[in-house]
């Protein structure tokens, strides 16, 4: 008797052309709630790399992601739809529709779909008829748990009621184990910059702007040059090194990688300064684990800091960043970089961040220890929904 079969809509980034830590952290967590009581598939640009490293079934998305996505929701006995950020439309007005697609796929071919962990845009960052595929969409699935207190707002006041609707955590904070929290006694400082000048809410995503050339750069150079600020005056005031961390490298979306580089040819003192070569996500987080803080503008910059036990500092593009920050209760150590001057008030942060470590992680410990407990409650409610007796693991968890 075969295993049940699940597919996964959350990884959405090609192997064989770069890597997005966020998505790794997060398909890695779900291979370590599910993979040992199903059989897991996946869309990947690199099948055979997939099933090598990963255990999973990869379904090819050289024919395109829909083709991609259609051929695993066929296979599957359950669709786990999300793992991030579900819905917004900042990016791309096709993104929310696109990512809501499997509940519609799944319904139609009379497959179950669980929406995992997921998270919600707020406010204007969903166009007015997003809420309304939202509640269509997210209807037909089994269960629905999110990872923060808006996301279950919003769904609240889309008429789901409070029963329907697991809060958790992230799913990320499942891959604590064997992490120990901080504080680390260390002079790095750790740098997640991005650029997202070109998310401007238009039709096309990036990868498609791209390859039709009409994607055309924004204010980059501005931006690399408030991070340059930033780092300098962290290594004039401090000294130690500084690393910089480049969570996503490939064409699906703005390349870290690059900007990176650009950001580091900005820097008076680059010579204390260098970028982490690895797509890893196991070496990802063992370098994160070397940093005391961490200045990020990427949400799992900022989850993975608190998982691996660096004190992050967050400068998000969206309110997710935001959210999260304050669900994790540091929400004092977090500014918008839509906010006028933004990069004098988080070289400011940083500052009180590495001064305050040490106790910050005295109630951060417990925080994230709880942020872990919610996270793995959800492994426990897909196994309820989907009528499997037990997901926990009798042996040592995997870490991957």
């Amino acid at each position: 008797m075969r295993r049940p079969r699940v597919f996964t809509s959350s990884w959405g980034q090609m192997e064989s052309a770069g890597s997005n830590i966020g998505d790794l952290a997060v398909f890695a967590s779900q291979m370590q709630e599910l993979g040992d009581a199903f059989d897991v598939g996946v869309m990947s640009g690199d099948p055979a790399g997939t099933a090598a490293r990963w255990g999973a079934k990869g379904f090819s998305i050289r024919r395109g992601r829909l083709a991609s996505m259609i051929r695993g929701v066929l296979w599957a006995d359950y669709v786990v739809v999300g793992g991030g950020e579900l819905v917004q439309d900042r990016s791309s007005l096709l993104y929310s529709p696109f990512n809501l697609l499997p509940f519609l796929l799944s319904a139609s071919f009379g497959k179950r779909s669980f929406a995992w962990l997921v998270g919600l845009g707020q406010g204007g960052e969903l166009r007015p008829w997003t809420r309304a595929w939202i509640a269509r969409c997210m209807a037909t699935a089994r269960g629905i748990s999110v990872r923060d207190a808006p996301s279950a707002d919003l769904l609240a006041g889309l008429g789901f009621r409070p029963g329907r609707v697991l809060r958790a955590a992230d799913s990320a904070f499942c891959l604590c184990s064997g992490r120990r929290p901080g504080p680390v006694d260390s002079d790095i400082l750790g740098a997640a910059p991005r650029d997202v000048s070109n998310r401007t809410g238009g039709l096309l995503p990036l990868e498609t702007r791209r390859k039709l050339g009409l994607d055309r750069p924004g204010g980059g150079s501005s931006a690399a040059a408030d991070w340059a600020r930033i780092l300098d005056g962290h290594l004039a005031r401090r000294g130690g090194r500084v690393i910089l961390l480049p969570f996503h490298t490939g064409p699906l979306s703005n390349s870290d990688d690059h900007f990176c580089r650009e950001v580091l040819g900005r820097m008076q003192r680059a010579d204390r300064a260098s970028i982490l070569e690895t797509e890893n996500l196991h070496g990802f987080m063992d370098a994160m684990a070397g940093c005391r803080v961490v200045v990020t503008a990427p949400l799992h910059g900022a989850i993975l800091s608190v998982v691996t036990g660096a004190l992050p500092v967050a400068v998000p593009y969206s309110s997710k960043g935001t959210r999260f920050m304050e669900e994790a209760g540091l929400g004092d150590l977090s500014v918008p970089t839509s906010r006028p001057g933004w990069a004098v008030e988080a070289a400011a942060l940083v500052d009180e961040a590495w001064r305050t470590c040490g106790s910050r992680w005295c109630g951060l410990s417990a925080r994230r220890s709880e942020l872990r407990a919610r996270a793995e409650l959800n492994t426990a409610y897909f196994g309820s929904v989907c009528g499997t007796a037990s997901l926990a693991p009798s042996g040592p968890r995997r870490v991957y």
